[in-house]
């Protein structure tokens, strides 16, 4: 038997004591992007209820405006065919959302329409474009107050007919703030400028930068002059690393491009190159297993997915800590959708 001396007691509360107080790996953000574009169709009511069903820990949501002011989740700028139909008197396929009313908008039917590229995809025929409020009231109803809300606001500075000024996005968090949602909420952009007029209204604004080859590669020849999605910015300034031409405004991470060649975007130096400036580095978007797990061993600190469940069980696979417990599913919570079951 091993006498317990005054030194071995000590010894063992102190290793003890540190077993317990060792920390758990930081949880790794899971986004369903556009609610989980691979399994319901894009950005409907039932996309986001099936985020939420998955254990997502944020809704990735696109924002444009109607014509009448009001901000509606939807990623493109004009409405795709492939996308949604006409079911009203006016043909609207083809047409620009800023050139028509919510009334309008909501006549369309983007629910109905397979994506080929997603042959898991279920099926809500009739399902509306929603506004931003409807999607936070889906949230409420779920009672998902953990989750939080990766918002991007759409619009491009080579196409200012396309969309709403870039002051009308700088608005948005008012209507964060009254939905009590604000504190839970990224806003990314491709668009800099975004990012730099919210931090300068809303300090306490999460603030994420996007960027692809098209908006920060410093070798492509875009046809116009410097990076006019930069914000002002000149990445010859910053010796053509983006990531530290974004913490040059505050942001609080940043979000890269996952596509094409994956350890070229999305590697362990970019990573680190973030961390060391205090950013977070998500991923976008990662829709095959390996590229999840490509990702996950980089050490990004969120994956933005058109498939959650996927990514989950992937990093589950790798002992990594993602998602939450999903939620029950309500259809009570799905009555603005427009589905025609």
């Amino acid at each position: 038997m091993v006498r317990l001396t005054p030194a071995l007691l000590v010894a063992l509360i102190s290793t003890t004591s540190s077993v317990d107080a060792a920390p758990k790996k930081e949880r790794v953000q899971l986004h369903a992007h556009r609610g989980g574009a691979g399994m319901r169709p894009e950005s409907t009511l039932y996309a986001y209820a099936y985020a939420l069903e998955m254990g997502a820990t944020a809704l990735e949501i696109d924002v444009v405006f109607t014509k009448d002011g009001v901000p509606v989740v939807w990623h493109d700028h004009s409405i795709d065919g492939k996308k949604c139909k006409d079911t009203g008197e006016n043909e609207l396929v083809g047409k620009y959302i800023v050139d028509m009313t919510l009334e309008e908008v909501k006549t369309l039917d983007c629910g109905s329409q397979q994506d080929k590229a997603a042959p898991d995809q279920v099926l809500f025929p009739g399902a509306q474009i929603q506004t931003l409020e409807e999607i936070l009231d889906l949230m409420e109803c779920y009672g998902a107050c953990h989750v939080e809300l990766n918002l991007e606001t759409k619009l491009d500075p080579l196409a200012v007919n396309e969309t709403f000024p870039v002051e009308a996005y700088t608005k948005i968090p008012e209507i964060l703030i009254r939905r009590d949602i604000f504190e839970r909420t990224y806003i990314q952009s491709f668009d800099w400028r975004t990012l730099i007029n919210i931090k300068k209204a809303y300090p306490d604004a999460r603030t994420v930068a996007l960027a692809n080859p098209m908006t920060t590669d410093i070798s492509i020849d875009r046809g116009v002059g410097g990076w006019p999605w930069l914000g002002g910015l000149n990445l010859k300034d910053f010796g053509g690393d983006w990531i530290k031409a974004a913490a040059s405004i505050g942001v609080d991470a940043v979000s890269a491009w996952s596509g094409g060649s994956v350890l070229k975007w999305v590697n362990e130096e970019r990573v680190k190159t973030a961390k060391e400036l205090g950013l977070g580095f998500f991923a976008w978007t990662v829709n095959d297993e390996k590229d999840v797990e490509r990702v996950l061993k980089a050490g990004v600190t969120g994956v933005i997915t058109d498939y959650p469940e996927m990514t989950k069980k992937v990093a589950k696979g790798l002992k990594v800590r993602m998602a939450w417990k999903g939620l029950e599913e309500k259809r009570e919570c799905w009555r603005s959708g427009g589905w025609k079951e």
